[in-house]
């Protein structure tokens, strides 16, 4: 079939089509209409006793600091072994996730080595409200510093022990909305697709329209085959 040919049938067919069409902008419509989500990227420092994240000596580069946070992330994981991400800029609605938890370790390595340069644990959150993601977000960090607690039961002094710090920055819970730019796309990109699926169901009708003509006449030219020797 030639682009003409498509052309014609779309044209004969038009309320395929436009149904097609129309499904697309309610479609469209209902993806746009929700509030957006809501995201944060809390990162939890693991610093050495009596210091502070911001000192020299804090500990988040010192090998043994930096596997205990590892050991930490490990057991909220569940035991299982952290998710293994090189930048903090792929946030988890991004790839459309809109509900979810990732509790893993900041790498400066690549896709061939890890490299785990800082000791911290960064909880990526993303959520429908706010409320969720503020509750999830406070469960976790109780959570770390429990499980930190228990990893050093057998300290006694509780200012001898590798202490857990929220960076206050990085608790902030964003709300994500699509921009007006992203809204167009997406709904270029569900016409676009729309009218590919509207010429494909119209082609389907034309020819399935025609089968039964066909028929209909041979059927006919049958009974007056048949009933012509009986007049």
């Amino acid at each position: 079939m030639t682009v003409r040919d498509l052309g014609s049938t779309m044209l004969r067919r038009w309320y395929v089509v436009v149904v097609a069409l129309i499904l697309a902008v309610i479609g469209n419509y209902l993806l746009q209409r929700g509030e957006g989500v809501y995201a944060t990227e809390t990162v939890v420092s693991f610093v050495l006793p009596n210091e502070s994240s911001l000192s020299s000596n804090s500990g988040l580069s010192d090998a043994s600091v930096i596997a205990f946070a590892g050991a930490i992330a490990r057991q909220v994981n569940n035991g299982k072994t952290p998710p293994i991400y090189s930048s903090y800029d792929a946030p988890l609605y991004g790839a459309g996730l809109r509900q979810g938890v990732v509790v893993s370790l900041p790498n400066a390595g690549n896709q061939f080595a890890t490299s785990y340069q800082r000791a911290e644990v960064v909880l990526q959150i993303v959520g429908p409200t706010e409320r969720w993601v503020a509750r999830t977000q406070t469960e976790l960090l109780t959570q770390i510093v429990r499980i930190s607690g228990a990893q050093q039961a057998s300290v006694a002094s509780m200012d001898a022990r590798i202490r857990t710090s929220a960076v206050s920055a990085t608790k902030k819970i964003s709300h994500v909305v699509p921009s007006r730019a992203e809204a167009i796309a997406a709904l270029i990109a569900f016409l676009l697709a729309a009218i590919l699926v509207g010429a494909w169901a119209a082609v389907t009708v034309d020819r399935a329209t025609g089968r039964r003509k066909i028929t209909a006449r041979q059927r006919m030219r049958l009974r007056v085959a048949n009933g012509g020797p009986e007049q």
